[in-house]
């Protein structure tokens, strides 16, 4: 019984491998077609390519200096910005942001704390410039004098921020900002 189901089953595979094999054309199998070079179908465009690329490099900047305010500020202030905050900023964020690590050092304030950047949004573009949206979460970061008196709380802060390439750099140039309760907008 056993014997006959199993010469069932091989006459069966048999039979659809003829007739499988008969459907084939006379060259041998179909090949199967492959992918496009990337070159022939790109997933971005050089433009796109090029957004994304200033985008990164603006982000980046920001970063760098926003790492390096909250070193000094962490320091106690500064006579002047540092070499990192002027390579990654100019223009009137800068110069804004120069006197408030300025006024630190004349004050004797120290923060003690990180803020956390809660997110960075692109919002414009064009070849010498990138718009940035960012919030800026600095609850966590407390100011005190040389006394060690808290001078108030932190806050949440919404900004718009340009970043402009100056002789191939890109560096936070001007800035605007809101208190928010939260960074979902």
């Amino acid at each position: 019984m056993l014997m006959g189901k199993f010469s069932t089953v091989l006459v069966t595979a048999t039979m659809v491998g003829l007739v499988t094999g008969g459907c084939t054309p006379a060259g041998g199998p179909v090949p199967t077609p492959s992918p496009a070079p990337a070159s022939q179908s790109p997933t971005e465009s050089d433009l796109e390519r090029q957004q994304r690329l200033d985008y990164e490099a603006a982000e980046k900047a920001y970063r760098t200096f926003r790492a390096e305010y909250q070193r000094v500020l962490q320091a106690g202030g500064a006579k002047q910005p540092t070499a990192v905050m002027k390579a990654t900023a100019g223009g009137p964020y800068l110069k804004e942001l120069g006197e408030v690590v300025a006024a630190f050092r004349g004050l004797e304030l120290k923060q003690i704390g990180q803020e956390t950047i809660k997110n960075v949004g692109y919002v414009g573009h064009d070849p010498e410039s990138v718009s940035l949206q960012v919030c800026e979460d600095d609850r966590q970061a407390v100011v005190v004098n040389k006394e060690g008196e808290d001078q108030g709380p932190g806050e949440i802060q919404l900004s718009n921020l340009t970043v402009r390439k100056m002789s191939g750099r890109w560096k936070v140039w001007t800035g605007s900002g809101k208190k928010v309760s939260s960074c979902a907008q």
